[in-house]
């Protein structure tokens, strides 16, 4: 009896590992995808990035619904891939309509949701930049809002700092990123403001009468 309980434990384990296989193969296409669908959102090509999205999420779904005997969700592979997914889901709305989107409304969990709205601040950094580079420091100056505003509300849930692995990191990291940020934002903004100052008292002068 013994011995056919033994064959019984090995043939489950084989079983987990084939499944284990196909849920971190699964779970790396679908980070890929959510890496890629950033990238193309921060060059403006949102429609590709949706479409992205869209598979990345098939994918992590399949994921899910593998044998039922093995829960995969927990996995390193397969959570990465979800905080990953939750990052670019977020990102797009927030750069497609300026909205959050809800958890539900993407098909995350808010532990997933949580962890991928922290290194959303990261990607946001990267917006403001782009924004500066084209001196539109409207539109920088509201990203940084965004990115301060993610920081703070997540500052505020201590309990989820505490509960969710990871999340107190991404704090400290967003934490670090906003600071260059704003370093950074408010150099440049009065850069520009003392080369449009200078810009303007030199053509008062080329147009000033001559005695």
């Amino acid at each position: 009896m013994l011995e056919e309980l033994v064959k019984r434990a090995i043939e489950e384990f084989r079983e987990y590992e084939k499944v284990r296989e196909e849920a971190a193969s699964k779970s790396n296409k679908a980070r890929i995808l959510s890496k890629q669908a950033i990238l193309l959102i921060h060059k403006g090509d949102v429609s590709k990035a949706r479409q992205m999205v869209n598979e990345a999420k098939r994918l992590l779904d399949e994921v899910s619904s593998l044998d039922a005997r093995f829960e995969m969700n927990g996995l390193g592979d397969v959570q990465s891939a979800w905080e990953e997914y939750a990052e670019a889901s977020i990102l797009h709305h927030l750069k497609g309509s300026s909205t959050y989107p809800s958890p539900e409304e993407i098909g995350v969990s808010f532990k997933n949701y949580l962890l991928g709205l922290g290194d959303v601040v990261g990607e946001l950094r990267r917006s403001v930049l782009d924004s500066l580079r084209v001196g539109d420091h409207v539109k920088a100056e509201f990203e940084f809002e965004l990115m301060e505003e993610i920081y703070l509300n997540l500052l505020s849930m201590e309990e989820a700092q505490l509960m969710l692995k990871g999340l107190r990191r991404k704090m400290d990291v967003a934490r670090s990123v906003i600071e260059n940020t704003r370093g950074e934002l408010t150099a440049e903004i009065g850069r520009q403001r003392l080369s449009k100052h200078i810009e303007r008292i030199s053509r008062n002068l080329i147009h000033q009468p001559s005695e």
